[in-house]
């Protein structure tokens, strides 16, 4: 099993019965899941299996995927709900520094001047900025989470991946 997976996306049920399959993929464009050339799930017991799609159609606000040589819902039904992974090998390289994946933000801790506010436990995407999602237990007057925008250089002052932290300029 590899060790370093990142989630890109996850098969719903499936539609119709001609071998077709709901997919919702987790990457900021949408689309951009089918770029990836060696995407894979996980068996019950870890094992891998590349996939491979073979033809795909908007459905909604996501897709539905077909594959090759799956031609009724008997032959996908074990597709149903399961995880799409590539290996962290096979993300795309930077545009540019300023760029960041989800992942590398997660698990940082969140700095206002010298003082720790937090870990990000998650983002979440709004159509102006991402937000960072921090929990915290130092503040007892203050609730469990910490909601801070993503905005560089205005309120994100400084992002050091290796030593997993974020300075902010944020008051409580």
């Amino acid at each position: 099993m590899l060790k370093k997976k990142i989630l890109l996306g996850q098969f719903g049920k499936f539609f119709g019965i001609k071998g077709w399959i709901k997919l919702y993929s987790f990457t900021q464009n949408k689309k951009d899941i089918f770029l990836y050339k060696k995407i894979f799930i996980l068996n019950n017991i870890n094992n891998i299996f590349f996939i491979k799609f073979f033809k795909y159609k908007i459905y909604k606000k996501n897709y539905i995927v077909k594959f090759n040589n799956f031609n009724n819902i008997n032959e996908i039904s074990h597709l149903i709900n399961k995880k799409i992974f590539i290996s962290y090998s096979e993300l795309k390289k930077y545009k540019n520094i300023k760029e960041y994946y989800w992942y590398e933000i997660i698990g940082c801790y969140v700095f206002n001047q010298n003082f720790l506010l937090g870990k990000v436990t998650n983002l979440i995407s709004l159509k102006i900025y991402d937000i960072l999602i921090i929990k915290t237990n130092l503040l007892k007057v203050h609730k469990k989470k910490i909601l801070i925008p993503f905005i560089e250089n205005y309120i994100i002052k400084k992002i050091d991946l290796n030593n997993k932290f974020i300075q902010v300029d944020w008051n409580l």
